[in-house]
């Protein structure tokens, strides 16, 4: 029992961090400038620290340190972190963290970013945190041979920017992080590996972490603080989520990981099709979606999507024990993220084929409307042409005060409505869009998302309070 006391205190450690140090970091971040200000993608209407990476990065090395320590003065020398690449991982890892620090006070573009985040998963794969053998469901187990390196490489980026990319509604990726952390220290704790001492206190602390970041947020976590989830969950993953012959398990890695990894293939996709940069940022995450779906409704995103990745963890540890069930494990899990693309209409192929041109059109209009003024773009035939290929029937802006402002196409009082609402910043609400289209109102997300371009030229139109409202046009889809 007393190897497992360094254990404890090391987890103790790490949730003491994170509670007792979160007001000084906040405190720190202000100093700094490392603050969230409102923006038109966000969710919330007041400046937020952005401390959890440093944080928790905090909590991370406190939590090895001490039980080093303890270990050693209790002399039970094989109850802390032995393997020096465990130690040595931590550097990548930290520079990644200072990288999204700098990337938080003044945002770097996206090839410097990808640039570090190769070298760091470059560097764990020489750590030996690498793809070489793979085990498909237990059915074949092969080399990768000469692909190691770039299969490595590929995965570490990509789960560390998916991180990155579901950190859009509060409590959304430190719980995740939790979720995937707990079931990597899990795997490794069935494979005989004693290597818990990054996976669990990481994981503590990201759960402690909640308690900043969750309802009326204190602090996020900022770049710093989802890239140094991912990119230790991605590397650990790797040595952890293994058979006991050494190859790494494909089936409940992709489930243990669910919730990020199909947010980014999606997304990476769904871009493409659009003609749009896969590294811009949207509003076409599997959060945002749900906060549509839901009436804008964080906590109950939140808790839906955790409920879900939570799902897929279980299943995740049900394939490693029993790899027949791999194929039933991936569809409960898989099913219900895509039903909630479905419910947004993401999952349309009419919707899809209309993406790239429909896109293209909102750019168009935007240019514009930032020229020419909002009322030259929005009265104008492209506009019709633009909501005919979005799918939407009618569409009405209405200011705070409810007095409709521009609208066109006829409504269906039969139809239902998706009701959008437009923030000034954040939570403070200055308007709302009404969107009609032939399917149900959950179908116009995806109608909403192609719109968003347009968005900073609504709210022009809402803060000069004018009304434009043009001759009522049919709008035909």
């Amino acid at each position: 029992m007393l190897t497992y006391l360094p254990f404890a205190l090391a987890v103790i450690t790490a949730a003491s961090v994170v509670i007792a140090g979160g007001p000084f970091f906040r405190r720190a971040a202000w100093r700094t400038g490392l603050i969230d200000r409102p923006k038109l993608r966000g969710v919330h209407g007041e400046p937020v620290a952005r401390s959890g990476g440093v944080t928790i990065a905090a909590a991370l090395l406190a939590a090895v340190l001490v039980q080093m320590m303890s270990a050693r003065a209790l002399g039970v020398h094989g109850a802390y972190l032995h393997d020096v690449n465990h130690l040595y991982l931590l550097l990548p890892a930290l520079l990644l963290m200072g990288l999204g620090v700098i990337d938080d006070v003044k945002p770097l573009g996206a090839v410097p970013k990808l640039a570090v985040q190769a070298a760091c998963a470059t560097a764990a794969w020489f750590l030996d945190f690498r793809v070489e053998f793979v085990n498909l469901a237990g059915l074949v187990e092969f080399d990768v041979a000469l692909f190691s390196l770039p299969l490595t490489v590929v995965f570490i980026v990509a789960v560390t920017n998916a991180f990155n990319m579901i950190d859009g509604v509060d409590g959304l990726c430190a719980g995740t992080g939790f979720l995937a952390l707990a079931g990597v220290g899990l795997f490794a704790l069935y494979g005989g590996e004693f290597q818990l001492a990054l996976a669990i206190p990481l994981g503590v602390a990201a759960l402690a972490f909640l308690k900043e970041n969750f309802g009326k947020p204190k602090a996020f976590l900022g770049d710093s603080g989802s890239m140094l989830l991912g990119f230790v969950v991605a590397a650990l993953s790797l040595r952890a989520v293994v058979t006991p012959s050494g190859a790494l398990s494909v089936a409940p890695l992709l489930l243990l990981l669910s919730l990020p990894v199909v947010d980014i293939t999606v997304v990476f996709f769904r871009r493409l099709l659009q003609g749009a940069n896969p590294l811009q940022a949207d509003r076409g995450h599997i959060h945002h979606i749900l906060l549509l779906l839901l009436g804008g409704h964080n906590g109950r995103v939140t808790a839906m999507l955790l409920a879900m990745a939570a799902v897929s963890a279980g299943a995740a540890l049900l394939t490693g024990l029993q790899p027949a069930l791999s194929g039933l494990a991936l569809a409960l899990p898989v099913g219900m993220y895509f039903a909630v693309y479905a419910a947004g209409g993401y999952l349309s192929w009419r919707n899809l084929r209309n993406a790239g041109p429909a896109t293209d059109l909102a750019i168009t209009l935007a240019e514009v409307a930032t020229e020419q003024g909002p009322e030259e773009a929005f009265n104008g035939p492209e506009m019709v042409h633009l909501l005919g290929r979005a799918g939407i029937t009618a569409i009405g802006l209405f200011n705070e005060g409810g007095t409709r402002v521009w609208s066109a196409g006829v409504p269906d009082p039969g139809r239902d409505t998706l009701t959008l609402p437009l923030y000034a910043a954040g939570r403070v609400r200055c308007g709302r869009l009404h969107l009609q289209g032939a399917g149900n109102a959950g179908r116009m997300a995806f109608a909403a998302h192609l719109l968003q371009p347009l968005y900073p030229a609504f709210m022009e139109i809402l803060d000069e309070r004018s009304t434009v409202i043009p001759d009522t046009v049919r709008v035909s889809t």
